[in-house]
């Protein structure tokens, strides 16, 4: 069991985890942004309608794509924090950095629904999981490194491993998107297999 020597030098996780809560429920939120009925001119018809619609497929995937890795990631902080019950000013930074890419994803997502078959969105997107990721990993390994975890379970470095092969994930679609941009995000599909070896572990 941890033992903390000056309270002072350390922060209550209670708020930083409302504010973790608050920020993921608007960016979770702000992605159907992304989604806009289409504004078709001139006369109507069934199958002008159905093309119209048909040129939403990318943003739906951008939308569904993003909707759930915000759902992995806030689930990985809540389980991480769930152990910790302090910290101290930089793994607030840690935290508070990684929101900054959290809040980014809306954009993002938005960039690879409305363009998604050229080389910057993807890279824009790409580099913002891979943000997410580094950031998370820090969170969780400088806890362990400072002793933040007060019990210590077998799942918790199972779960750093995650997070690293969600980095090695991110590093390769970036690469991809230079040279199959418009199916280098679908490689964040490995995160659902992903997420059950683990949790079978």
């Amino acid at each position: 069991m941890v033992e903390f020597e000056d309270s002072n030098d350390y922060l209550p996780t209670k708020r930083l985890e409302t504010l973790v809560d608050g920020i993921f429920a608007i960016a979770m939120t702000l992605l159907v942004l992304g989604l806009a009925v289409p504004v078709i001119g001139g006369p109507l018809s069934n199958t002008i309608v159905e093309n119209s619609y048909s040129g939403l497929l990318s943003n739906f995937f951008a939308f569904i794509l993003s909707f759930l890795l915000l759902a992995v990631f806030w689930n990985g902080h809540h389980r991480i924090f769930n152990q910790i019950k302090m910290i101290n000013s930089t793994l607030l930074w840690i935290n508070v950095i990684w929101l900054m890419f959290i809040v980014l994803v809306p954009f993002s997502a938005s960039s690879l629904g409305q363009y998604g078959s050229y080389i910057l969105p993807n890279v824009i997107f790409n580099i913002n999981m891979l943000g997410i990721g580094i950031f998370l990993y820090l969170n969780s390994y400088y806890a362990l490194r400072k002793n933040f975890i007060k019990e210590l379970k077998p799942e918790t470095k199972i779960r750093l491993r995650h997070n690293l092969g969600f980095i090695l994930i991110s590093i390769t679609a970036l690469i991809l998107s230079f040279i199959i941009a418009g199916w280098s995000t679908t490689l964040y599909a490995l995160l659902i297999p992903l997420n059950l070896a683990a949790r079978k572990i």
